[in-house]
Order: structure tokens, then C-alpha cells, then sequence
């Protein structure tokens, strides 16, 4: 089969390059290896309740802001089944045993203003916090929409998020609050930049938003766009091989024994994955193939999905986020403790307004700890079931995260009905990354030339798109595309169509 753009995976990325390319007239067509699409977007339903396997609530989704106007141009917004989460608290930040939280707000002024209010001698480093985080957003064009250089994102790209924060004299306990949901973004004290966090953040701020009846929802309406602009999903096709001849690829070899013909292709996959397709490795410069495949990936994480019984728990319109300790150090923690943090993300019962049906709790754990259990896979290409050992690994996991979560919330443990473990081999059989990371190569602010990619490969009809390339994240994946996008069509050309649309 021929196409103008064969795009491998079909996470949020490809799909959304997908639509934006179809729109433009080309023709394209998306390899999924799953029955599912979507990636990280997939929900998933047992005991008659929808969970979204990744993302649990998306920011920047208010009439105006960054995400609304791309999925409004990409023909989605409209669809979409949204509930704002509380203005006076999208996240609840806990630490230790501490009995004290803190409510991190909705809009910067009000974010500011309620900062304040817990910690009144610090409000000249929240004020310059609070600068420093539109100050760093201003510089990064795509997260404005607009035209600019790389220059402007060098100006704040190389400031460490721990250094800055000491650098504002904000106290351990402002510190904390400021960082306390660094599970969004796999915080960590001497590697994550501080324009990392402050693109997620910001944007969480701006505006929060839980997706009723699951995020899968998003990869459907793209799906409906993308056939509307006669662009086609294969799924259950796996490439196992991208063909290079002449110093460019020239098709994909699926492993049902299809073949896919392009001018061009676009990787939604890992980039190590994407490498070790290439049938001829002698296209890439060692030294780049070797960058690539030693790049370091962020942590993995455990998800504990709970359906309540009726009635029982109040509904929560926030997210809790505990850490054991300093937030930023919690990776550091791991392999000797567990867990070091978690997060819990409530789903409303529709029948019954102002109860929980079900609740998500995720918590880190290194990839490394289930290594013994590394060549076992288990999806809808390859179902299959795992050892006793594992089960009992897994299950012992979830024991130890709910016991600890019991301690502040004992009503979760006690009012369960059922509940399913997912681990990294979950995540890394259906999203397909290489271990199971929670975000792909990590950000490291030490080596950023090492841990940071361009859509544009040294093969002049490859590219890459999706969470490994400029951030992770409903937001910067989509950024992402629109770079990938941009690549055929200009960047100019396309944000002055996002702008109007």
C-alpha cells in the first residue's frame, strides 16, 4: 500500500499530526500495533467503570488558552466531554506526616493570592515565582503560538528548578508547595529544568480540566477527523522493519507481512525503537545512534485502579499528592523504599452527584524492579499471562502503596469493591515505550543537548514526533505536532491558520 505520509503509532502525537497533515490534503495513514489507539490517551473499563490508563486531568483547556485553540483547530474541542476541577484547588499538596496541605489554585493571580495566604512573610519569592514562571513561558514560542527562534528558549533553558527556587529564598515549605505534584513531570533536584516545570505547571494553572467518560475520548474524536479527512488507521499492524534504500526509507514491513510505501514517515514511537527498525543502522553516525540509545528514561510508576462501593466516598474535585519527603528527591529514594509518593485522581459517580465511583492512585517505582520479567508481554498483538511470581509481586506492591494511602485515607481501602494493578510492563506493552517510563528520555539540564531531539532526523524523509521530542504531556505532545506538522507545511503558514480558526 502507498500513502504520501505513513505515521508509526497512534499515541496523541501521531494522531494529532495525522488529522493536521490530512487537513493540508495529504494523505495519510497511521500504524497501530494494538486493537486500541491512542497511547497514553487509552481509558480502559472493568466492574462497568471507565480509567484512563495515563492522563487523568489536562491543563490549558479555557476558551483561548493553548490547548483549547489547537484542539479547536484540529476540529475536536467541541466534542469533548470536560469538567473543570475546583478553581480554589486543582491539586492538594501534602508532605510526611505532616498534618498541614496546601490548595494550589486556578489562574496565576489567584495561584499567587492563595500562596500568600499560607505563607505570608514569603510573598517576594512568590511574586518573582510567579514572574519567573510567565517570564520562562513567554520564551518558548510554540507554547504561545507564535513565530520566534530558538534563541528566546535559551535564554531560560539552561536554570535548574532546585537552583532556582533557592535562588528566590523560597523556604523548604514554599518548596515544597511549589513542587509538591512533581509527578506530573518526574521531578528531580540536580536534573529537571526549570522550564520544564514551568511549562507543565503553568499550564495546570491556567486551567484544569478532568475528561468525563475518560481520555480516550480525545483519540476517538481525532479518529473521526482524521477519517473525515480521508486519512486511514491500520491497527493490529506492527513494524518490524523500515527499509532503507538510497538513503531514505522506503517502506515499513509490518508483522502480519503488509508493507507500507511512503514518501514520507513520521515516528510516533520511541526514538530507540524507531533506530533499531532501520534496516540499514549504517544510515545513522554512531556517535548519534549511540546518543540515542543510551539516553537515560525517567522513572516507572504503579497504578492502583479502585472502583468504590456506592455511595460511600465523597467526590473530590482536586488531586492529592503526597510525598514522603522532599518531592524532588523522591526518585532518589527508590529501589529502598516504597512507596515514596503518591497521587490520587477521583472519578465522579454520575448517578450519584457528589460521590466517587472509582478512584486512580500512581506512585514511582524504578523499571528495574521488574527486570526479571522484561521478555514477557501481555496485549492484544500478544496476550499472555505472567508467573505467580509476578502476580504476587505486583499484588504485594499494591498492599504496601494502599497501606500507606490508608493512613490519610482509610475510607478507600475501606469501601473498595475491586481494583486492578497496572505496572511498567503494563504501560510498556500498551503504550509501547521502552520500559514502561513514565515520560520518556528524561530532561536532564546538565546534558541538554543529549536529552532533547528535533522532529527533523538525519534521514531526510524521517520524523519524529510525540513525547521524547520538546516535553511530555497533553500539551507538549501537541506543541510537538505542530512542529512535526510545520515540517510539510511551515510553521507560519500553520499557526496563522490555529490563530484564525
Amino acid at each position: 500500500m502507498k500513502h504520501q505520509v505513513v505515521i508509526i503509532g497512534s499515541g496523541l502525537g501521531g494522531l494529532l499530526t495525522a488529522v493536521l497533515l490530512a487537513k493540508e490534503g495529504f494523505d495519510v495513514a497511521v500504524l497501530e500495533q494494538n486493537k486500541q489507539i491512542g497511547g497514553c490517551l487509552q481509558s480502559f473499563s472493568f466492574d462497568k467503570k471507565i480509567f484512563d490508563s495515563a492522563v487523568h486531568y489536562i491543563g490549558s483547556l479555557n476558551e483561548g488558552e493553548v490547548l483549547h485553540r489547537i484542539f479547536n483547530y484540529a476540529g475536536i474541542q467541541q466534542h469533548l466531554q470536560l469538567q473543570r476541577l475546583d478553581m480554589d484547588c486543582f491539586d492538594q499538596i501534602i508532605s510526611g506526616a505532616d498534618d498541614k496541605s496546601y490548595a494550589l489554585a486556578q489562574n496565576l493571580d489567584h495561584f499567587t493570592e492563595q500562596l500568600n495566604s499560607y505563607f505570608p512573610k514569603e510573598q517576594a519569592a512568590i511574586k518573582e515565582y510567579a514572574r519567573l514562571l510567565q517570564y520562562t513561558c513567554d520564551h518558548f514560542p510554540l507554547y504561545n503560538l507564535r513565530m520566534g527562534d530558538a534563541s528566546e528558549k535559551h535564554k531560560v533553558s539552561d536554570w535548574k528548578l532546585s537552583s532556582v527556587l533557592q535562588e528566590i529564598k523560597a523556604s523548604p515549605a514554599l518548596q515544597q508547595a511549589l513542587t509538591g505534584n512533581a509527578i506530573l513531570y518526574a521531578g528531580h533536584h540536580d536534573k529537571t529544568p526549570f522550564y520544564q516545570h514551568a511549562l507543565v505547571s503553568k499550564s495546570y494553572i491556567d486551567s484544569s480540566w478532568r475528561c468525563t467518560g475518560g481520555s480516550g475520548q480525545i483519540s476517538k474524536q481525532l479518529w473521526k477527523q482524521l477519517m473525515a479527512y480521508g486519512g486511514t488507521i491500520y491497527r493490529h499492524e506492527q513494524v518490524k522493519e523500515l527499509m532503507v534504500q538510497n538513503g531514505k526509507i522506503e517502506k515499513a514491513v509490518c508483522t502480519s507481512g503488509a508493507e507500507y510505501l511512503a514518501d514520507h514517515f513520521i515516528s510516533n514511537i520511541a526514538p530507540q525503537q524507531t533506530i533499531a527498525l532501520l534496516s540499514d543502522q549504517a544510515i545513522l553516525k554512531p556517535v548519534f545512534r549511540n546518543r540515542i540509545q543510551q539516553a537515560p528514561l525517567t522513572v516507572g510508576s504503579v497504578m492502583v485502579n479502585i472502583v468504590l462501593q456506592p455511595q460511600q466516598v465523597l467526590y473530590k474535585n482536586y488531586n492529592i499528592n503526597w510525598n514522603k519527603t522532599n518531592s524532588l528527591e523522591a526518585i532518589d529514594l527508590l529501589p529502598q523504599e516504597f512507596p515514596v509518593n503518591y497521587s490520587i485522581y477521583y472519578t465522579e459517580d454520575r448517578q450519584h452527584p457528589g460521590y466517587a465511583e472509582s478512584v486512580s492512585i500512581l506512585s514511582y517505582i524504578n523499571t528495574d524492579a521488574f527486570e526479571a520479567w522484561q521478555d514477557t508481554y501481555n496485549n492484544t498483538l500478544a496476550p499472555s499471562g505472567r508467573d505467580n511470581a509476578y502476580q504476587e509481586f505486583k499484588a504485594s506492591l499494591a498492599d504496601t502503596l494502599m497501606n500507606v494511602v490508608a493512613q490519610r485515607h482509610p475510607e478507600l481501602r475501606q469501601h473498595t469493591k475491586s481494583c486492578k494493578v497496572a505496572t511498567p510492563l503494563s504501560y510498556r506493552d500498551y503504550q509501547g515505550s521502552m520500559k514502561g517510563e513514565l515520560y520518556g528520555i528524561e530532561k536532564d539540564v546538565n546534558m541538554l543537548n543529549q536529552s532533547s531531539l528535533t522532529t527533523k532526523t538525519r534521514i531526510p524523509n524521517l520524523y519524529l514526533t510525540g513525547q521524547n521530542v520538546n516535553l511530555h504531556g497533553v500539551l507538549g505532545v501537541s506543541m510537538t505536532a505542530i512542529s512535526s506538522t510545520a515540517d510539510f507545511v511551515g510553521m507560519e503558514y500553520l499557526l496563522d491558520k490555529i490563530n484564525k480558526a
